[in-house]
């Protein structure tokens, strides 16, 4: 199970550093070797439940689209990548924490072991509830 992302006094952690684990934790569940899928369960957990990702799946996809999570799992397996594997390196980010929401913009790499690798950027937004950090949405493009 993934860590509680949960602020307590005196505890010494940040909001970014949680945030960062929350941001980490979606990364690394995705990533799978070849005839595998990513951990879709565990992915889901640092969402909210009705989340919504609009982004091109694929870096040939012609058009950003717009998906909620079971609609991302479904497009996410498409085009073969079971066969393949895949992940993603995040790389550069940036966060701004304004009360109980959050705005991160995260350059990463997608990774197949078919196919060029492919840089892109996901811009994050996050919410504090229950006291945990939740991505509530995702938005995300290619770098061109």
């Amino acid at each position: 199970m993934l860590p509680s992302a949960t602020t307590t006094e005196g505890d010494g952690v940040t909001d970014e550093e949680l945030i960062a684990q929350v941001v980490e934790d979606a990364y690394d569940t995705l990533a799978f070797e070849p005839g595998g899928e990513p951990d879709w369960q565990r992915f889901a957990q640092v969402f909210v439940p009705n989340a919504l990702l609009a982004l091109r799946v694929f870096p040939g996809d012609p058009e950003v689209r717009v998906m909620d999570l079971p609609g991302y799992f479904e497009a996410q397996m498409g085009g073969g990548l079971k066969d393949e594997g895949y992940s993603e390196t995040p790389g550069e980010r940036t966060t701004e924490v304004l009360g109980d929401v959050a705005v991160v913009r995260q350059r990463f790499t997608m990774n197949f072991t078919a196919r060029p690798a492919a840089a892109a950027v996901d811009l994050f937004s996050l919410v504090r509830t229950g006291g945990r950090w939740l991505i509530v949405s995702v938005v995300s493009d290619m770098e061109r």
